[in-house]
């Protein structure tokens, strides 16, 4: 509270107001001290001069009294110029100084000396002093004009007084000062309730003039500047005032338009950077197509903010059929499947029959949006090969910003090479023959599972399959049909398990697949829709009658049975075992009980 009213004390309004109250007061001073001094002393002036013309009538209508030495007709003419010309008090004196006639009783008799008289040393007590024949006196109860008058001696006085007598007598006249200090003291007190009047008007007016012109203005930049402390660097400061003020909130505007403009630049350039950053390690991840499937479309996304998004990979050396991974915004979950062109329109996929075949053009548009802007087809290529498809929608009522667009040429370059090196991996570790995974990819997977048991506690299981008399067919239509049925085997593989298991050739017509997790019921149910899948399957190759083929299947779990990747398999492989034995065809889970 002490600091706010400091903060108020020092405002521009209080100083001003402070200025001009201060000012005011000296003025007022000034003014009355000049009425007190200079109209008082003109007034005074006046007295005086009035007091001199009254005198000398009075010396006029006393000679002939005067003459005739009638001192009751002397008193009467006293008594009524009293009584006239409002005066306070009139006394003649001889030549002696000594009071003969006056209109105070208790004077009479009594002898002036202008040495030692106090009323006389007012003007005859300073030496060298200009003589004055009137001055104002102070007494106890009464402010006063004592005016002399000098009673010449004339021809007709040498009867009493001598010839060489120039004065014969003083007149003294005191004129009353009262109606004079009645009159300044109305003065004053007019000046006094004008000036308040004035200044209370004054200070409405300056207030006002103040506030409107310069105080709320400089509040108001006051306000702006504060808001832009705290951020707000959109804030628009209207001042309507004129002038230099006026022109500062302009500049403000101006600053703050640019201020907001720069920190608009250069968030959008750290939001370029963040994302060039993201990409640039997100794809860093993996070089494994199935995880990196997963990161893009989680990736596009967070950096695209879409709505939905959909990644379609060719399979290799199966032009027409597509892997399909989904992702709408604020599901988790990643929705796989396969497509193809010639079978029915794609379930659960932004993506239509007509974009894969305009896809399929070869002077097909790398990039293109709708004519909304809400919707993306992106087309991955390097060089003449096409690596994947993707399309991406904005929600309702959204479109893809300038800073977005500009960002996804350099997101499909690194989805581009991303997927380009994840295919020469695949390609690595990939069967050439059945497009599974290869045995030395297997034991490195296993081990990746193990670890995944080790340290967070979470199982997987084992399916070993062996087709039953594959060698008869080798024997009896060659091995070329045999490689053609070992494909067929790897297609339905595929098609039966889940996305997340893994499928791989490990050697001959024995293959593998690593379950995702350790459930071996659900892991029992895989196994038996792989044998059911085979079995039903009719081989259709060339001119060679129909056959079918048969597959017998062994399964192991971790932790229910083993827990490293070595024994796990070993238990798979003795499973296996006994599924042969039993007679083919079947499904065997693991157990250490024997037959």
């Amino acid at each position: 509270m002490i600091g706010y009213n400091l903060d108020k004390l020092a405002s521009l309004k209080f100083k001003v107001l402070g200025g001009i109250f201060l000012v005011f007061f000296l003025a007022i001073g000034l003014v009355l001290h000049s009425v007190l001094t200079y109209q008082r002393d003109k007034l005074i002036r006046m007295s005086s001069h009035n007091a001199m013309q009254t005198g000398r009538t009075i010396v006029a209508g006393l000679s002939a009294s005067m003459l005739q030495n009638d001192r009751e007709a002397s008193m009467e003419i006293i008594e009524n110029m009293i009584n006239t010309a409002n005066l306070s008090g009139i006394s003649v004196l001889n030549e002696k100084g000594e009071v003969i006639m006056t209109s105070e009783s208790s004077l009479v008799g009594v002898v002036m000396d202008v040495k030692t008289d106090d009323t006389c040393l007012s003007c005859h007590g300073i030496s060298g002093a200009k003589r004055r024949y009137s001055a104002a006196m102070e007494s106890e109860d009464k402010s006063y004009i004592r005016t002399i008058i000098a009673i010449e001696n004339k021809p007709a006085c040498y009867v009493c007084h001598a010839q060489e007598i120039k004065v014969v007598g003083k007149l003294l006249v005191d004129s009353s000062l009262d109606a004079t200090n009645d009159l300044l003291k109305e003065i004053t007190q007019r000046i006094l309730l004008t000036s308040i009047f004035v200044f209370l008007l004054g200070v409405f007016l300056i207030n006002f003039i103040v506030t409107r012109f310069f105080s709320k203005p400089l509040d108001t930049l006051q306000v702006g500047f504060e808001e832009i402390s705290r951020g707000k660097f959109d804030y628009w400061v209207d001042v309507n005032c004129g002038g230099e003020i006026s022109r500062m909130a302009d500049s403000y505007n101006i600053m703050a338009k640019a201020i907001s403009r720069y920190i608009d630049e250069v968030k959008a350039k750290s939001n370029e950077v963040s994302a060039l950053y993201l990409i640039a390690q997100k794809m860093s991840l993996t070089i494994e197509k199935k995880k990196l499937k997963e990161i893009v479309v989680d990736l596009l996304c967070e950096v695209l903010e879409v709505d939905c998004v959909t990644l379609a990979l060719p399979i290799e050396k199966q032009n027409k059929i597509f892997e399909i991974t989904a992702k709408k915004s604020g599901d988790k979950r990643h929705y796989h499947s396969y497509f193809d062109v010639e079978s029915d329109a794609p379930e659960g996929c932004s993506l239509s029959r007509e974009d894969f075949l305009r896809w399929g053009d070869q002077d097909s548009t790398p990039l293109v949006f709708s004519a909304d802007g809400a919707e993306l087809f992106l087309s991955l290529q390097l060089k003449n090969m096409k690596i994947a498809l993707v399309k991406a929608k904005k929600p309702a009522g959204e479109s893809f910003s300038q800073h977005q667009k500009k960002i996804i040429p350099v997101l499909a370059h690194h989805m581009t090479i991303s997927f380009a090196n994840a295919q020469l991996y695949e390609m690595a570790i990939t069967d050439e023959l059945t497009a599974l995974y290869t045995k030395r990819h297997f034991h490195k997977k296993i081990k990746l599972f193990e670890e995944e048991y080790l340290f967070n506690k979470k199982g997987f299981c084992l399916m070993m399959l062996d087709l039953d008399h594959f060698k008869e067919t080798n024997d009896t239509h060659g091995h070329p049909v045999g490689d053609l049925v070992l494909a067929q085997i790897g297609k339905l593989l595929l098609a039966n398990v889940r996305h997340g298991d893994i499928a791989f050739r490990y050697g001959g017509e024995e293959f593998v697949v690593l379950l995702k997790d350790g459930d071996q019921t659900e892991a029992g149910r895989i196994a038996e829709r792989v044998r059911k899948s085979v079995e039903e399957f009719t081989f259709t190759i060339g001119d060679i009658p129909p056959f079918r083929k048969t597959t017998s299947i062994g399964l192991s779990c971790c932790p229910q049975h083993f827990s490293t990747g070595k024994e796990i398999l070993e238990a798979a492989d003795s499973a296996l075992y006994k599924a042969k034995n039993r007679g083919r065809n079947q499904v065997v889970m693991y157990s250490s009980e024997q037959d």
